[in-house]
């Protein structure tokens, strides 16, 4: 069960000020505090209140501190915040009633809260189990321990130098300090945490709404190292200050100046310099630690959010692939489909003899074969949006010279395409145009002419395409003209079908030059 807090901003953010749950929240939360230090001042040795007290036995104090106690369980059940005040105001009282200064008091309850912070820095790196319910978990938690153990033991160097305690004492001072609350967390605050927690995790998901795990971002662990980095030199530069204040006191007092009390301020600054060697190398190296952990957390969501992309595009291939294989089919079964309609239209025009009748099957029936071969060249190609254009005006104007091939008559399809892809939604309707025209001029362009040559162009410049059908017929000099009013329902198919297009057409003829210029462009959509 990773850490998972539920700040004190979090719940004001979210909820209602005067909603039950954080009123029942602050209520409790005061409630801690008042107990936190009405139990440390009651378990405060005598010895400590007194001016002339020795000040010395820590170890039982640090073993069962109150208000440490209280802070690392609350720390790890709600947050940082909710924990930082009990303990701070706590040991702050502490110094007060021994004597400290009020500035030197606000230090000594600080360094208490250095040690928290080492907790709620590590389990917001590392995701792992605080409730200690493996062996993973219980070696991270007793390693956290004995770093911020010996990271609040910073305190004990104001502590006895502003109580003038020699360096032996101090020593000694430090020793039950680290140790005493090393034991506290590892003995008392782990067993609570491990018995208690999973009901505790119950209670907060039933009554609040835990909000998601913030990422470790580097800007987060480099101000984080640089924010420990500047607590420590706090502490001890305090302590070089507080050592230089009593080797100056004991030099105003020359007449009692001794060999001996020089060498105790003196060894004071030498634990002091060890101390705090000892203190940066254990946060130096958490530190390290933390870095390495946050490397090898992002390696792992590397790692896995690259599995998930894989399996998401395997998926994603398979569902194109399928998706591939269906419009294929599509286009396919739509080809088979206009097949079967032309196979209809030729029984029906077997079974008739009128040539009008005849002449309109046959007109239907190159009409359907165009949008035919939009769906036969889509179903052999993988791109199902887009039709290859020359290839598709290829099939086109074969299929229309042998569909219009008169014995009597020798008139020739010639046609240029660029390789170019339109769309579907252009394809069918410059399809259906192109043949409009070009069985237009088979009809009427060569009913005096035995031979004849209907030439096409299509050209693209920028985002413009140019469609040029010529042929060398009578022209419409000696036929019906096109224009607005026309009946003949090929010129109002041709018209219908560049407005489709969103073109313009442009029609001149006379007697050996018949063109129709078409322009139009992909930006407009039909």
């Amino acid at each position: 069960m990773n850490w998972r807090p539920v700040h004190l901003d979090y719940i004001l953010d979210t909820y209602n000020p005067f909603d039950k749950r954080v009123l029942l929240s602050l209520l409790l939360w005061i409630i801690v505090i008042s107990a936190s230090i009405a139990a440390s001042i009651q378990i405060v040795p005598d010895d400590w209140i007194n001016p002339s007290g020795q000040k010395v036995r820590l170890m039982d104090f640090f073993i069962l501190n109150p208000a440490m106690l209280i802070a690392v369980i609350t720390l790890f059940w709600f947050g940082f915040e909710w924990a930082f005040i009990p303990v701070f105001l706590s040991m702050f009282i502490i110094g007060v009633f021994s004597n400290l200064d009020p500035l030197w008091a606000i230090l000594f309850g600080m360094s208490f809260t250095f040690g928290l912070s080492i907790y709620a820095i590590v389990y917001h790196c590392i995701k792992t189990d605080y409730t200690l319910r493996s062996v993973k978990s219980v070696i991270i938690y007793i390693v956290t321990s004995f770093i911020a153990s010996t990271a609040s033991s910073l305190g004990t160097f104001i502590w006895s130098l502003e109580h003038n305690i020699t360096a032996a004492e101090t020593a000694s001072i430090w020793n039950s300090w680290w140790s005493g609350s090393f034991l506290q967390a590892v003995l008392l605050s782990g067993a609570i945490l491990f018995v208690f927690s999973p009901t505790v995790e119950k209670w907060k998901s039933k009554f609040f709404e835990i909000p998601s795990r913030s990422e470790v971002s580097t800007k987060w662990v480099y101000s984080t190292v640089v924010l420990i980095t500047i607590v420590i030199s706090v502490f001890i530069f305090s302590s070089d200050y507080l050592g230089k204040k009593r080797v100056s006191e004991e030099i105003l007092q020359l007449e009692n100046l001794t060999s001996y009390s020089v060498t105790t301020a003196l060894e004071s600054f030498e634990i002091i310099t060890w101390v705090s060697i000892w203190i940066v190398f254990c946060v130096g190296f958490g530190a390290i630690f933390l870095i390495s952990s946050w490397n090898n957390e992002l390696k792992e969501k590397v790692v896995e959010r690259t599995r998930s992309l894989n399996e998401a595009e395997k998926k994603l291939k398979i569902s194109l692939d399928e998706k591939i294989t269906l419009l294929n089919e599509i286009h396919h079964r739509v080809k088979n489909n206009l097949a079967v309609v032309i196979a209809l239209l030729d029984l029906q025009r077997m079974r008739n003899a009128d040539p009008n009748i005849r002449r309109v099957l046959d007109d239907a029936k190159s009409r359907i074969k165009s949008m035919g071969f939009v769906h036969e060249t889509l179903y052999q190609t993988e791109d199902f949006a887009n039709v290859e254009f020359s290839e598709y005006l290829k099939r086109l104007c074969k299929s229309l010279e042998t569909t219009l091939k008169a014995p009597d008559k020798d008139i020739s399809i010639l046609y240029e395409c660029e390789k170019m892809s339109l769309p579907i939604e252009k394809a069918i309707p410059l399809g259906l145009l192109i043949n409009e025209v070009i069985v237009n001029s088979y009809k009427h362009a060569f009913k005096e002419l035995n031979k004849g040559i209907v030439s096409l162009s299509l050209k693209k410049s920028e985002q413009d395409y140019y469609l040029i059908i010529k042929d060398n017929g009578v022209g419409f000099s000696n036929l019906e003209k096109p224009s607005k009013t026309s009946k003949s329902l090929g010129m109002k198919l041709i018209k219908t079908l560049t407005n489709q297009l969103k073109g313009t057409l442009d029609l001149q003829s006379k007697y050996g030059d018949t063109s129709f210029r078409l322009q139009f462009s992909l930006d407009k959509k039909p």
